[in-house]
């Protein structure tokens, strides 16, 4: 046999054994296959994972396999609806709720380091005597060397009323300090009221979790005290959160009547309703690009009903409702289930809500919004195609950076690679498109930098000069 024969002869036995390995799941050796139904389909699927166990030349489990499968059915859907596995959801389920068992701290990650960069209202940790900058050295006699920070910071959630024992290094002293903090159940304030102006009442509204509506009464219970005669209510960059939240907030400052529609995939349609008196005194409401979802609710209904003056730039567009569901498996699923409209039946999904004064603002980030936003906890670099928490947390910090079309779905896809390789581009770092520590830590510099600049408010100031006209007449 020559050579060329030989080689012939080689190529043939190769392609053999490449179908007779591939028959088990093409179905009898057909070109292509047409499925009948779901469960054709599904035992093809399970064929094919069952040929990856068996010939892949590496390591996956079959759990590690169908988590993939999993979410690759959710990656075909629409950006906001996401399947979440066992760590993801329960972080998103304490960003929805706005409810957990813990020590009411916040925790930045600084140079690697877990530090104590503020405390929740009524703070068990501040009651302890921990202050801010204080840094965690050790958790219950462990060395915090020995977590990575999204473990060291896991670590110190836990059942309401058991104890935790940290060592605290604090600055301008040498010895390591320990404190015991009692855990408790500690609800997520997303709001901040304050005067300005003399008579002027701001409420800032970061998301609408579970404990919104209620510390908006509050606030506004507060401020009536105190003898104000009009309402600033800023939602520049609240993403959105509970319609139900969304639905009570609005009750404050709207009349009686439709507050949204909500139209369902049968034709179903849900009105939700105002049922008390609005608050009688003018309403300024801010908003941004960043204002989406369940704000643009309370923004929708607010200017629909001419309870209040609308200002800003126009606001995201993200008109559809999400449903939220744990799994069996410890994850959970959120799914896009409805479109709503205004009281006035307009659609604001891909459009937005153009607000009745346009004013482009130099700084519209508050503490409070970043403050809601997802700690970037994990230590390690996360690739094109990868997910994870410090992914999710990144893209909700690039679209406050002004990276408008980057979405926050935990994925590192080609729009935040892109995102990525600009920022890191203008920041001076290795243009990779890779979410490196270096990355992550100058990403959180740039938005506390931000929230912390002298920058004018613009808009905020037009609000306080449209409530002051008002209040004249």
């Amino acid at each position: 046999m020559n050579k060329f024969c030989k080689r012939a002869y080689s190529i043939i036995i190769c392609m053999l054994i490449m179908v007779g390995s591939l028959t088990s799941f093409s179905y009898a050796n057909e070109a292509t296959k047409t499925f009948k139904n779901l469960d054709e389909r599904l035992a093809y699927l399970k064929s094919m994972i069952q040929y990856i166990e068996k010939n892949y030349d590496g390591k996956v489990t079959e759990e590690e396999l169908m988590e993939g499968a999993y979410k690759g059915v959710f990656e075909v859907l629409d950006p906001h609806s996401n399947y979440f596995e066992k760590d993801e959801y329960g972080k998103f389920e304490i960003d929805n709720i706005g409810v957990y068992g813990g020590i009411g701290a916040t925790i930045s990650v600084v140079e690697g380091k877990l530090v104590i960069a503020g405390f929740m209202e009524n703070s068990p940790a501040k009651r302890a005597g921990l202050k801010i900058e204080d840094r965690i050295e050790s958790i219950n006699d462990e060395a915090i060397s020995k977590y990575n920070s999204k473990e060291g910071i896991d670590l110190l959630l836990g059942e309401p009323g058991t104890k935790v024992k940290l060592g605290i290094k604090r600055k301008g002293q040498e010895s390591i300090q320990c404190f015991y903090v009692q855990r408790e159940i500690i609800k997520i304030n997303p709001v901040q009221f304050k005067v300005i102006d003399h008579h002027i009442g701001y409420i800032c509204i970061a998301e609408f979790n579970q404990n919104t509506s209620e510390n908006v009464k509050k606030a506004l219970k507060e401020l009536k005290a105190k003898n104000i005669r009009g309402i600033i209510l800023d939602l520049r960059g609240n993403l959105g959160g509970l319609l139900q939240e969304s639905v009570k907030v609005a009750d404050e400052f709207v009349p009686k009547g439709p507050v949204v529609h909500v139209n369902y995939k049968n034709k179903k349609r849900e009105t939700h309703y105002a049922k008390k008196e609005k608050i009688n005194m003018p309403v300024v409401v801010l908003v941004n690009q960043l204002t989406a979802s369940a704000s643009e609710i309370v923004s929708g209904a607010i200017q629909d009903t001419k309870s209040g003056t609308i200002v800003g730039t126009k606001t995201y567009g993200k008109g559809t409702v999400q449903q939220t569901l744990p799994i069996t498996n410890g994850g959970g699923i959120k799914l896009t289930i409805a479109e709503y409209l205004t009281p006035n039946e307009r659609s604001i999904n891909g459009i937005g809500i153009q607000p009745d004064i346009v004013v482009k603002n130099n700084r519209a980030i508050s503490k409070a919004v970043i403050g809601s936003l997802v700690s970037m906890a994990e230590d390690k670099n996360f690739s094109l195609g990868e997910r994870g928490l410090n992914v999710y947390g990144a893209q909700q910090r690039l679209k406050l950076l002004g990276y408008e079309k980057v979405e926050a779905t935990s994925i590192l896809d080609g729009v935040t690679l892109n995102a990525l390789k600009d920022f890191q581009k203008s920041n001076g770092l290795e243009v990779n498109g890779i979410l490196d520590l270096k990355t992550r830590d100058r990403i959180n510099a740039n938005i506390e930098q931000i929230a912390n600049g002298e920058l004018k408010d613009l808009q905020l100031e037009k609000g306080i000069e449209v409530l002051k006209g008002k209040i004249k007449k």
